[in-house]
């Protein structure tokens, strides 16, 4: 019997940050299938083909914010984990997805502390 690995799928309007996820990320790569979206619009096309098990979206993004991402991934795919790694500490935004997130982590997050979140959501 052959288990695949969970699918994460990191989503953020800066290159540079999601490059820096990757980076710190390697390590994972044995354990995790990752994927980096630029947007919301890039995240909802390769989830079109694809259900990831974790999104990690920051939320102040251009066109379709976080909150609405997780929206969205929580109508179409509701077994899909959602968190929040944003920079920016809104009580209210923080209020408007507590239905929707399991988690809200603040940038810059450890490591550890994001691997750690992940790994709770995906049950392990």
């Amino acid at each position: 019997m052959t288990h695949e690995s969970p699918v994460i799928l990191f989503v953020d309007d800066e290159k540079s940050v999601l490059d820096g996820l990757r980076r710190c990320l390697w390590e994972q790569q044995d354990d995790w299938q990752m994927a980096f979206a630029i947007g919301a619009d890039q995240a909802l096309t390769w989830m079109q083909t694809r259900q990831p098990d974790v999104v990690v979206t920051d939320m102040r993004m251009p066109g379709m914010n976080g909150d609405e991402l997780l929206r969205r991934v929580q109508a179409l795919y509701p077994a899909t984990a959602r968190l929040i790694l944003s920079g920016h500490f809104d009580q209210e935004a923080e209020i408007r997805t507590s239905g929707l997130a399991h988690a809200y982590l603040l940038k810059p997050c450890p490591t550890e502390t994001l691997i750690a979140a992940i790994r709770r959501v995906l049950g392990g």
